[in-house]
């Protein structure tokens, strides 16, 4: 890792915890308000966009707590172009030392949840803590391959994964990206803009990259725009995935085949797999009992983004099923 950045991380974790309290659990706080205690009691599960910013919101007129199991923010489609360009791995991992004012944001894995309270976990101690509240938000987000999220839920470490894999992509010399949506788009368009000599291959099982919903206008300038930076497009291809990514978060090493099941060969280097993003949902057993969840396993909401059968309980981003156009 790159030492300025570790320079320009540590610091902010640091300064944000006040703790660990008794439990052992980190906590993130700014100043607590003492007014706090009187305040309608809101848990928010998920620290990314969607829960900072309801977050953030109610900060001042509620008893906040944000629970997440990062200490960290990760800007997601940041860490496509943190792998492709160093210098901006520092930007895409955001401490939570100032994201609340009054609030507090507990460093913690989500263990279950009920009508009332949530009930949480930090490792390794292993102690539990229950949080009532008069309003839950659920906000978990969704699973995402990496390089868009790395594995470790410490900043320190996941600059180191992002610069490991960094320093796979500068060595690559051919790069095959398995899945055409958001993240295998976005990271394929990042590698060949900043290393234009290496040869990026972008397959998609689909007729159309991204998904439904888009224009044939979008998709047109979209075709131009791989045509002219290079990236070689493979539409309606299913991969056989490679055994060599069996456990792996991406193949770097000794060139390899990547075949689809069409016959056709691409020989990579390096290989990316950006397929199946879902909805997290290992601690939603208790919304999947009640029938909240769809097939995608995406919480039922109704026009006021309130959890199916709740008044109370409310879940945004991309762990509920509005009808919109998810990443």
């Amino acid at each position: 890792m790159e030492r300025s950045a570790a320079r320009e991380i540590r610091p902010a974790l640091r300064r944000s915890i006040r703790g660990p309290d008794e439990a052992g659990f980190n906590l993130y706080i700014v100043d607590a308000s003492p007014a706090r205690g009187s305040r309608k009691k809101v848990v928010i599960l998920g620290g990314g966009f969607a829960g900072t910013t309801v977050a953030k919101a109610l900060d001042k007129k509620f008893d906040v707590t944000v629970v997440d199991r990062q200490n960290h923010m990760t800007q997601m489609l940041g860490n496509l172009r943190a792998i492709a360009d160093k210098t901006y791995a520092p930007l895409t991992l955001i401490p939570y030392d100032k994201l609340l004012q009054d609030g507090v944001v507990v460093q913690a894995e989500i263990t279950a949840i009920s009508e009332t309270q949530v009930t949480i976990s930090t490792t390794p101690s292993g102690k539990s803590r229950a949080l009532p509240f008069d309003f839950l938000v659920v906000a978990t987000g969704a699973n995402w391959a990496f390089p868009g999220k790395p594995s470790s839920p410490d900043a320190l470490e996941a600059l180191g994964e992002l610069e490991e894999c960094g320093n796979d992509v500068a060595k690559s010399t051919s790069v095959a990206i398995i899945g055409g949506g958001a993240v295998g788009l976005e990271l394929a368009c990042e590698i060949k803009f900043h290393h234009p000599q290496k040869k990026v291959t972008l397959i998609h099982s689909r007729q159309q990259l991204i998904g439904p919903g888009l224009s044939g206008k979008f998709h047109t300038k979209l075709a131009d725009k791989l045509q002219r930076l290079g990236v070689e497009v493979l539409l309606n291809e299913r991969v056989q995935m490679p055994a060599e990514l069996s456990g792996r978060r991406y193949y770097a090493g000794p060139r390899i085949a990547v075949r689809t099941e069409s016959g056709k060969e691409v020989g990579a280097d390096l290989v990316f797999r950006c397929t199946g993003k879902t909805a997290a949902r290992s601690h939603l057993g208790f919304f999947e009992s009640l029938g909240c969840l769809d097939q995608a396993g995406r919480i039922r909401v109704n026009e006021h983004l309130q959890v199916q059968g709740f008044s109370n309980i409310f879940a945004i981003g991309d762990c509920c099923n509005t009808p919109e156009q998810k990443l």
